[in-house]
Formats: C-alpha cells, sequence, structure tokens
C-alpha cells in the first residue's frame, strides 16, 4: 500500500509538471504576440543569469531536503526535522538574499555585457524573485520528505497560472512607457507568482507541521551541505551553457555586421525554444518514470530487466518525438504563422527557418534527457555530466568561429552538435554497462520507415492557404499514417502498447481483431 501510494505521488507530481510546462509555453506564445520579437530577446536576455543563481541558491533545495527528512523519518526521529527544516531556511534567506543583492549589483555590468544597457531594469525586476524561490523550495523539500506531493505539484500550477494572468496585464499597462518597461512588468509578474505560491505553502505547512514543531528537538544525523553540494553541481552546466550564451550571442552577430541580434537571439530562444521544448515534456515525463524502476533493478543485480526497461523506455521516446519533429520540420511555416501571426513577416520567415532547422532537436534532446535519466538510475551521475559538459564546449566553440560569419543559425546548429554529441557521448557509455541491444536497433529503424511515410502524406498540407486548417489537416492525416504505419511494420509490442496513453484500451482492441496473439504481457 505504501508503494502504492509513493508511485501515485511520482504520477501526481509529474502530471502537475507536464501541466505547468505546457502552461509557460503557451505563456510564452502570447507573451511574444505582445513584445514582438525584441521585447522577447529581452525578456530572453535576462533569464539565463536568473537560472544560474536558481541552480546555484536553490534548485537543489527540495530534493536535499526531502531526502533528509525522509531518512529522519525512517530512524524515527521525527524531532530532528524541524532542526532541518530551519538550517535549510537560513540558508534559503542568506543564499536568496546574497544572490538577489548580486543580481541588483550586476544589473547595469550584464546589461552593457549584452550590449543592451537598457535591460538593466529588467534585471532590477526580476532579482525579488530569486528569495522567494528559494523559500519555496525549503517548503517543498519539507512535503515532499513527508511523502505528500499535491503541495509542489499544485504550486507549480498555481505559479504559471498567477505569471500568466499578471504578465498578460502588466505588459498591457506599462506599453505605453515603451517596451523595455513591458518587458519589466512581465518580469515583475514572475516575482509576484513567486510570492503568491510561496504564500500559500507557507500556510499549508503551518497547517500541516503543528505536531512536528511542538516535538522534543534532536540534532539531525545527516549534514545538509554534504547532499546538497553534489546537487546543486549536477544542475549548473545547462543553465552556466545558457548564461555564456546570453553574453556571447548577442555580441557575435553585432560583429558579424547584424543589427538585429536582440531581435533573432530572442526568436532562437523565445519562440522557437517554446515550441520544440513543448514535445520535450513528454520526453521529461518517461525520464521521471524510469529512474525508480532502473534503480530497483539495479539494486536486485537485474541487468537483463534493466536493459529491457531502458530498451523500451529509449523506443517510446523515439516514438513520441519523431511525428513532432517531422511536423516542426515540414510544416514550420504553417506552426509559426499559426502561433505568432503578431511578428512581422520577416521574423516570422525567421522563426519558420530556426523551427524547421533546429527542430531535430525535439529528437535529440528527447533523446538524452531519458538516457541522461537512466545512467543517473545506474548511479553513473558524474559521467553523465563530463559529457554534457563536452558538448556544451564544443557548442561554445562552434559559436565563437560561426556565428560571426552565418549569423543567428549558427547559434542553432551549435545547439544541434551539443546535444547530438552529449547523447552518443551518453549512448556509448551505456552500451559499455549493459551491451548492445539489436533488437532496438531493428525497433528505431522500422519507427524511422514509419517516419519517413508520415513525412510524405504531410507534403500536400505546405500547400493549403490557411495556416490553422494545414496544421489540423497535419495532425490528422499525418497522425493517422504515422500510426498506421507502425502497426503495418509491427513497430509496437503489446507490452510497449500498453506504455502509451489510452494504450491498454487500444491493445484490447488490437486483439479482439488478431493483430496481437498469444498470451498478452
Amino acid at each position: 500500500m505504501k508503494r502504492r501510494s509513493v508511485a501515485q505521488g511520482a504520477i501526481l507530481l509529474a502530471v502537475c509538471s507536464i501541466i505547468a510546462k505546457l502552461l509557460g509555453g503557451a505563456y510564452r506564445i502570447v507573451l511574444t504576440g505582445l513584445l514582438g520579437a525584441e521585447g522577447i530577446g529581452y525578456y530572453q536576455l535576462v533569464f539565463p543569469l536568473f537560472a544560474l543563481l536558481l541552480a546555484v541558491t536553490s534548485n537543489a533545495l527540495p530534493l536535499t531536503l526531502s531526502k533528509q527528512i525522509s531518512y529522519e523519518l525512517a530512524q524515527d526521529r521525527q524531532g530532528a526535522v524541524s532542526r532541518l527544516v530551519r538550517k535549510a531556511l537560513i540558508y534559503a534567506v542568506i543564499a536568496g538574499c546574497g544572490a538577489t543583492a548580486i543580481t541588483l549589483a550586476l544589473s547595469k555590468v550584464m546589461a552593457n555585457a549584452q550590449s543592451n544597457g537598457d535591460v538593466y531594469i529588467c534585471y532590477i525586476a526580476i532579482a525579488p524573485a530569486i528569495i522567494f524561490v528559494a523559500l519555496s523550495g525549503v517548503l517543498k523539500g519539507w512535503f515532499l520528505g513527508h511523502g505528500n506531493t499535491t503541495p509542489s505539484g499544485v504550486s507549480q500550477i498555481i505559479e504559471v497560472v498567477t505569471k500568466l494572468a499578471l504578465g498578460l496585464l502588466f505588459v498591457r499597462l506599462l506599453a505605453p512607457w515603451g517596451v523595455m518597461y513591458s518587458v519589466a512588468g512581465a518580469l515583475i509578474a514572475v516575482g509576484v507568482s513567486e510570492f503568491i505560491e510561496l504564500v500559500m505553502l507557507f500556510i499549508w505547512y503551518m497547517s500541516s507541521a503543528k505536531h512536528e514543531r511542538a516535538l522534543p528537538k534532536l540534532a539531525p544525523e545527516g549534514k545538509f551541505f554534504s547532499t546538497f553540494l553534489p546537487i546543486t553541481a549536477s544542475g549548473l552546466i545547462f543553465p552556466l551553457i545558457a548564461f555564456v550564451d546570453s553574453i556571447m550571442v548577442v555580441n557575435l552577430l553585432r560583429l558579424g555586421g547584424e543589427i538585429d541580434g536582440v531581435s533573432q537571439y530572442g526568436i532562437l530562444t523565445g519562440p522557437v525554444a517554446s515550441i520544440i521544448n513543448m514535445p520535450i515534456v513528454l520526453a521529461m515525463s518517461i525520464s521521471v518514470a524510469i529512474v525508480p524502476a532502473i534503480a530497483s533493478a539495479m539494486a536486485g543485480y537485474d541487468v537483463v530487466s534493466v536493459k529491457q526497461k531502458t530498451a523500451t523506455t529509449v523506443k517510446m521516446c523515439f516514438m513520441i518525438s519523431m511525428p513532432f519533429f517531422l511536423g516542426g520540420c515540414i510544416m514550420s511555416g504553417k506552426v509559426v504563422a499559426a502561433l505568432y501571426p503578431s511578428l512581422g513577416e520577416d521574423h516570422r520567415q525567421l522563426t519558420a527557418y530556426l523551427l524547421s532547422l533546429t527542430s531535430i532537436n525535439i529528437v535529440v534532446l528527447s533523446m538524452l534527457e531519458v538516457l541522461d535519466a537512466i545512467l543517473q538510475g545506474l548511479g553513473r551521475l558524474r559521467s553523465v555530466l563530463v559529457n554534457i559538459a563536452i558538448g556544451g564546449a564544443v557548442k561554445i566553440i562552434f559559436e565563437l568561429i560561426l556565428v560571426p560569419k552565418i549569423g543567428i543559425a549558427a547559434s542553432g546548429i551549435s545547439s544541434i552538435v551539443f546535444y547530438i554529441i552529449a547523447f552518443c557521448l551518453n549512448g556509448v557509455y551505456y552500451n559499455k554497462l549493459v551491451g548492445k541491444n539489436a533488437k532496438l536497433f531493428k525497433s528505431i529503424s522500422k519507427i524511422s520507415l514509419a517516419g519517413v511515410i508520415m513525412s510524405l502524406s504531410l507534403l500536400p498540407g505546405i500547400f493549403i492557404g490557411n495556416s490553422y486548417v494545414a496544421l489540423a489537416y497535419a495532425v490528422a492525416v499525418g497522425g493517422a499514417v504515422y500510426i498506421g504505419a507502425l502497426l503495418a511494420l509491427k513497430a509496437v509490442g503489446e507490452g510497449e502498447m500498453k506504455m502509451l496513453p489510452l494504450g491498454r484500451k487500444l491493445s484490447k482492441a488490437l486483439r479482439r481483431v488478431g493483430y496481437y496473439k498469444g498470451d498478452a504481457l
């Protein structure tokens, strides 16, 4: 019964995270329509430093605290939890205030480094959010340590919905003062939404922890920073690379003679990234589910089970991401016209071009996310970090050489190279650990063939004048052809079918018509 409740909690948190990320992606789409390419460029310039400081100060807080609280509770030392929370709160206040002060102090330095001096007001606008996120992380850690995922999941959705509503309101209210103030308004909304999330979690915590706070205090057995620092280090690489990009890309574009560098950077990291990241959320949900299963199989030294579970997961991830990649590549113009009608014609064409160019990242980054999760489940976190760091270093070198010569497309290409290198290095390392899987390669070949067949069915959609009708055609016809091709090629086994949304019902229907024969999986 306990295992079931833990599984249900993990599913609830994963579902809430997916909903929050999808809402966040939708918000970026609407925000781009209001701010335009230049405005979303300013908006995107600010976030890498913000994300980097969060990675240093607070991203590891929920996981660190939840692990230590779970340990103390397992040892029947509930009286130690309050002291753990107090230590974490002290750290959150000091680190959060320090990071906020750093953001304020560096606001003009960063703006000048990014060759956009007025952006400093945007850094000031978002600075207070850092301390709110840190404090919220402590409270989330307390709930997760007690096996209660509901507050963390619900608070994520409330935070995104609040940011969406207030962000759109503030952007409109501040529009008369210019685009930079509109961007600052959207960033102020980030801080307000984080504060509302903090208040909600605090009220929930005060109600839930009454009994625990009244217990006699015990000294915690675990050391907070011995767990916090490794988890923090593991989450630094991606934010660090994005931070370097935020300073480097616009300046390299200007070095190459581009006067519209901010808009181009904003298009790549805003509209294009928002479209690409939405289907990747599905892969992230798979990765969340696979880590406990892999860790459990490894604990029992069941290498066969590890190999089977990982192969199925990689196959499912590839199968889900493939149609989104093909749709983004072939129908990029229609997707951009439907989602970003307010962009100017030149910016729409650039967005469509970059989307078509980088849509391969839907597959590569999805696979990378899942393979990273698998290796972490196998206890190989350090190797994952080294491989990602190597890919990131190559990305930066590519950008330094190519961006001044060929423009913003070079940054998109460098991201593809980054993810492919990291994925290939992880793949080679995984094969060394558990061995090659010829059956998986055969399955991926079948899925790829189904994708080629689907691509042919999408081509008529390019000539449909109305973008919404064209997308409806792509989803209906392309989706039906893709599923039909997968079934005709027998690319999906019955057990794998059951892993998909509505898969159990579909597998039963296929068994009734004789598609699946023999014993049910």
